[in-house]
């Protein structure tokens, strides 16, 4: 089987964080195990995302990102996408994120994302590194 590509494995990645009904342990297939996250300045460990993860699905009912830009070159990527969330309460909040990804023998090894709420609470800006 040939090596995913970059794009493949941050789409495939998504679909993964967003379907509430999967293990999110899963999302260490993707990941190397030096991982490193950070969201506007705060950064977060393998298992801190995990925890992100598992936050995530505590407090939204859905969440959807909607890539609109992907550039790769080697094992570095960039995107522009949105996520679309619904909490618990029914309210919804659309955040537009920047992000940097590198990879390490095709697992990624650091996401660097930038964060900006476009609608929804002024907490919602939290959304992207809560635990």
């Amino acid at each position: 089987m040939p090596a995913q590509s970059p794009e493949q494995i941050i789409r495939q990645m998504f679909e993964v964080f967003t379907d509430f009904s999967s293990d999110p342990a899963t999302l260490t297939d993707f990941m190397a195990p030096d991982y490193r996250q950070f969201v506007d300045g705060r950064e977060m460990t393998l298992a801190e995302f995990l925890e992100h993860a598992i936050a995530l699905r505590n407090a939204l009912q859905r969440l959807e990102i909607d890539i609109q830009q992907i550039v790769c070159q080697g094992n570095q990527a960039a995107t522009v996408h949105i996520a679309r969330a619904t909490r618990l309460s029914g309210e919804t909040s659309q955040i537009k994120v920047i992000a940097f990804y590198q990879f390490n023998n095709g697992r990624l090894c650091l996401v660097d994302e930038l964060t900006h709420v476009l609608s929804g609470q002024d907490d919602d800006k939290a959304l992207g590194s809560v635990r």
